[in-house]
């Protein structure tokens, strides 16, 4: 593995830019007591972005705010996101009003002691949520567990790795994980903290 990006971190780490960071942490810490429905919009977020992008999520959102997310039928979401130009409209408002049962359930999921639990718990119980997904909804939530392996990251982490042609299973998803979990021990911050330096690097955003 090439150490550029790790030598990266490191100097933004010593940048202003951990300014940036320190601000956009609070925010997620911020959010994890939130009300259950403010949460349940975060977790229709992570859906929407996924084989998408965090731009066209928060686009989304915004257009529509978190009322359908909770509201609204299945049909009825499905035009709006539809109608909002987002192209997953069929299996995303699926997804999302199956997954409504769990909204109150989600407070104590973010503050449970064992992240890993909690983050297992939402991949084996949700539909369209997997590993990458439920680590980002974490993330967003101020559970700094876990890095988010999209395929800005992965090509950072293994750049041989082509998770468009290959998919992330479970395993693979691990051992890249592992990757990132020891650089996050060698700069004393969590995984879902270098993650966003990592896509800094990568994409030059700070974005949720």
């Amino acid at each position: 593995m090439s150490e550029d990006w790790a030598r990266s971190v490191a100097e933004l780490m010593d940048s202003d830019f951990r300014i940036e960071v320190q601000r956009k942490l609070e925010q997620f810490r911020s959010f994890r007591n939130s009300e259950p429905e403010s949460i349940f919009f975060e977790l229709s977020f992570c859906i929407l972005t996924a084989n998408t992008s965090a731009e066209l999520g928060i686009s989304m959102q915004e257009q529509l705010g978190p009322k359908p997310f909770m509201d609204m039928n299945e049909v009825d979401l499905r035009n709006a996101l539809k109608n909002a130009r987002y192209r997953f409209y069929n299996t995303r408002s699926r997804y999302i009003t199956s997954n409504r049962w769990v909204a109150r359930e989600l407070p104590m999921i973010l503050n449970h002691p064992d992240p890993w639990a909690a983050r297992e718990f939402l991949v084996e119980m949700l539909t369209g949520i997997g590993y990458k997904e439920a680590s980002h909804f974490l993330r967003n939530c101020g559970v700094f567990s876990f890095a988010i392996l999209d395929k800005h990251i992965i090509r950072m982490v293994a750049p041989g790795f082509n998770s468009e042609n290959k998919p992330l299973n479970r395993k693979r998803y691990y051992e890249m994980e592992k990757i990132i979990t020891k650089k996050a021990e060698e700069f004393s911050i969590e995984p879902g903290i270098l993650d966003l330096y990592m896509w800094k690097i990568a994409t030059g955003k700070l974005i949720k």
